[in-house]
């Protein structure tokens, strides 16, 4: 027998990759978790018969020759199959978007990569063998990938991603259906600890990045709580977050975490701790804890662990161009014509910034006909400055708040840098670093 399977308590880029691989190759019987995440829930309810799955307990006395592993490549993940497999010797084929390199599962060949889905790496193999979806197994794949890539605007998103669910359009998915089972927050206990999160998340700035942190003490285990993170994520807009989630009575504790810095790896920072997921979601759950000793512990880990985010004075353009107060309009329009510039600071004798001449401010000066009037004489004197110690995230904030299109980096009284609107956006890569 051939199986394939993905990950315990199944998601919904894991159920839309089993589908997937069901029609790639349909000589694999698929195999159900007893878990299902309660994100998946609605889905698998209606469209369980499009699987045809069997249940672990199915595989005890059989012979399995072939196995494929979707969505996960970490042994403990898929336990609860391969403790009913027995006196088989079968090749493992895993495909995965997770990170590859941490791989436990021995003897197994490994293939997928940088994809914001797994789901997306098999609809690019179904594409090239041009297998054709019905309009109910394509809504079940979209789903999955519009799961795993925040609706494609997640830093992980590859071309790949949008490629497949145009395929997937194609072929009739229904987007209407897919946000359906996108709506997690449905449950009254879900909505409880939502509340109670609302009361208790506070931010922290840790190596520049903003950091959001909750500690929630829980009488027994809620389902669906990832939903509930990612809500927190959406209102807040934190760099990353991390939710704790303790039951005393169990002394477990569930850690689920979010990122939207590609810096903030949350695989590699949870791995450590015997958890994983990806680069932007990642989760681990420990027994036998004291939790809020465990708290402080990883507050202490992540301070050490993270690098430090990217600021002004690793993107601004230096040295920058500067121009006197006492020269001319003409001379000034020239000059940033000849430098391509819709902008520069303006500097006095002393060379500290006291103005900032834009194109807008010679246009004042053209419709005066004052063009050999100073500088100094229509240049905004109230210039918006800073150090090279603001991180990204504060120079946006500062471009909205003000205005502006030029942010002057000013230390120890002398200009060193500037960071123009251009520097911001072709640095927003950086950004999300």
């Amino acid at each position: 027998m051939n199986i394939a399977f993905g990950h315990s308590n199944m998601d919904l880029d894991c159920l839309g990759s089993l589908l997937l691989v069901k029609k790639l190759f349909p000589e694999y019987r698929l195999v159900k978790s007893n878990l299902i995440h309660p994100a998946a829930r609605k889905l698998h309810t209606l469209y369980q018969d499009y699987f045809d799955f069997l249940s672990p307990e199915e595989l005890n006395g059989e012979k399995i020759d072939r196995i494929i592993i979707v969505d996960t490549c970490t042994a403990v993940r898929v336990k609860e199959y391969f403790s009913h497999i027995k006196n088989s010797d079968p090749q493992i084929r895993i495909i995965d978007h997770h990170n590859l390199e941490s791989c436990d599962i021995l003897g197994a060949s490994v293939e997928g990569g940088k994809y914001g889905a797994t789901v997306s790496y098999l609809g690019k193999l179904a594409m090239a063998q041009g297998i054709s979806l019905s309009p109910e197994e394509a809504t079940i794949a979209l789903a999955g990938i519009y799961a795993d890539t925040g609706r494609l605007i997640y830093e992980t998103v590859q071309r790949e991603d949008y490629e497949v669910s145009a395929y997937l359009l194609d072929m009739g998915a229904s987007l209407r259906l897919v946000k359906s089972f996108l709506e997690n927050i449905i449950e009254d206990e879900q909505i409880l600890v939502l509340n109670q999160l609302l009361l208790v998340v506070q931010t922290s700035i840790i190596q520049g990045h903003t950091i959001l942190l909750s500690y929630l003490e829980l009488e027994d285990q809620v389902r669906g709580l990832a939903p509930v993170v990612e809500k927190i994520m959406d209102v807040e807009n934190p760099d990353a977050y991390f939710a704790f989630f303790f039951i005393p009575k169990k002394k477990t504790l569930l850690l689920i975490a979010r990122s939207q810095k590609a810096s903030i790896d949350l695989h590699e920072l949870l791995y450590r701790y015997g958890g994983g997921g990806h680069q932007s979601a990642a989760s681990v759950t420990l027994t036998n804890q004291d939790g809020q000793g465990f708290y402080t512990q990883f507050l202490a880990d992540l301070e050490g662990s993270l690098k430090p985010a990217v600021r002004a004075r690793d993107i601004m353009t230096k040295p920058a161009h500067t121009i006197q107060e006492h020269i001319s309009l003409l001379e000034a329009a020239l000059f940033l014509e000849s430098m391509d510039l819709t902008g520069v600071p303006v500097v006095n004798a002393q060379g500290q910034v006291s103005g900032f001449l834009s194109l807008r401010d010679i246009m004042k000066g053209r419709k005066a006909a004052q063009m050999h009037s100073p500088v100094k004489a229509y240049m905004t004197k109230n210039v918006v400055i800073s150090d090279g110690q603001l991180t990204m995230r504060e120079v946006e904030r500062i471009f909205y708040k003000h205005h502006i299109t030029h942010l002057p980096i000013v230390e120890d009284g002398k200009l060193v840098g500037i960071v123009s609107h251009w520097d911001y956006l072709q640095n927003k890569k950086l950004f999300s670093q």
